[in-house]
């Protein structure tokens, strides 16, 4: 299930832009030789007001982000600690056991997908954030599934609290908790 779902949210990513950039090798380092959790600049990059965005890409771990406790706190029950679902995936997901699919997701996106302004398409809901980082927007797969992709200077990333019973208002305010502890550390 969570492998399924590790590939969901690579579609949910792809629909954000363009193709990620820097393609894993077999050895889990992007082509081009840089470590996996990096994000890759891009050359003449601007934000959600058409301004350039500022700050290097830091290299990050997606299981450093945040800790088990505060995924549990999100979640509402207690979690395993963070693992990365698929060798060289750029994301960490916190479960609540082996068989839920009741869990917090936290992933490192491409700065070339992360973009705020995208239309929605029949299946996929994006709702622009606001007060998150430097610009925040949702992507509802419906069903009471919604992943919270925020930037933060070069650096993209995105939460997502998988909780079956949830409606979407509570996953977006676990989300954003989870967005905003985030953003302190990085």
């Amino acid at each position: 299930m969570w492998i399924g779902l590790a590939l969901v949210m690579g579609l949910v990513a792809a629909c954000g832009g363009s193709a990620a950039t820097g393609s894993l090798q077999a050895s889990g380092t992007p082509a081009g030789g840089t470590q996996s959790g990096t994000t890759q600049p891009s050359t003449g990059a601007t934000g959600a007001a058409g301004t350039p965005t500022s700050g290097a890409p830091k290299t990050l771990d997606a299981c450093s982000l945040i800790t088990a406790d505060e995924a549990a706190a999100a979640l509402g029950k207690a979690v395993d600690p963070g693992t990365v679902p698929v060798p060289g995936a750029r994301s960490c997901l916190f479960s609540s056991s082996v068989l839920s699919t009741d869990g917090v997701e936290i992933s490192l996106i491409g700065l070339n997908t992360f973009d705020p302004n995208k239309k929605s398409i029949p299946g996929l809901t994006i709702t622009p954030i606001s007060g998150v980082g430097d610009a925040a927007y949702t992507i509802s797969l419906g069903a009471g599934s919604l992943v919270l992709n925020v930037r933060k200077g070069q650096t993209t990333f995105s939460t997502s609290v998988l909780l079956k019973s949830a409606s979407d208002s509570d996953l977006l305010a676990a989300e954003k908790t989870l967005a905003l502890l985030i953003l302190g550390r990085i």
